[in-house]
């Protein structure tokens, strides 16, 4: 049972860390629209805007208004680097305490 908690905690850091990856790229994406309109760039706006449309509203959307700078990516970063440094930790440490 060990031997799987483990692998799964390192799958989900490794989802993490992917996700935290194309958020990068998709934001610097963002700034060459020839690369954002391509196939590869539509395929990872697919994936990385649900998640950080979460953040494109209230307040942040009148600043991206306001300003034209756009600040949901990195409040998105923030929120998956809180999950895998503070969440994954807690809760394996607690399935670890049940299941061993």
């Amino acid at each position: 049972m060990q031997t799987f908690l483990v692998f799964l905690y390192r799958l989900l850091y490794f989802i993490c860390e992917t996700y935290s990856l194309l958020i990068i790229i998709d934001a610097f994406m963002s700034w060459i629209p020839a690369i954002s309109e391509s196939a590869a760039g539509r395929w990872i706006d697919r994936i990385v805007n649900p998640f950080v449309n979460l953040f494109r509203q209230g307040p942040i959307l009148r600043l991206i208004y306001a300003t034209g700078i756009d600040i949901s990516p990195m409040i998105a970063l923030f929120v998956i680097y809180f999950v895998q440094s503070v969440a994954l930790g807690w809760l394996f440490s607690i399935l670890g305490r049940i299941f061993l």
